[in-house]
């Protein structure tokens, strides 16, 4: 179970920093109406990131053990 959780939050790591990446290289390389469309790409792929991380931490406190 927390190996499952632990890949969750290393995906949406991932997904963040890909994102960022996404918006950081296609500003700096494209000029023009595309970087609009390339900037929407990529902070789709870091909110849909921050939101499984969200998620995954959410799902691990509602599935810890209660404390005894």
């Amino acid at each position: 179970m927390r190996s499952t959780i632990l890949t969750r939050i290393v995906n949406s790591a991932i997904w963040i920093v890909s994102g960022a990446i996404v918006i950081i290289v296609r500003a700096s390389v494209t000029q023009g109406g595309s970087v609009l469309i390339w900037t929407t790409i990529g902070g789709g792929m870091i909110i849909y990131g921050a939101g499984r991380l969200v998620w995954a931490i959410v799902k691990t406190s509602s599935t810890a053990p209660a404390p005894v």
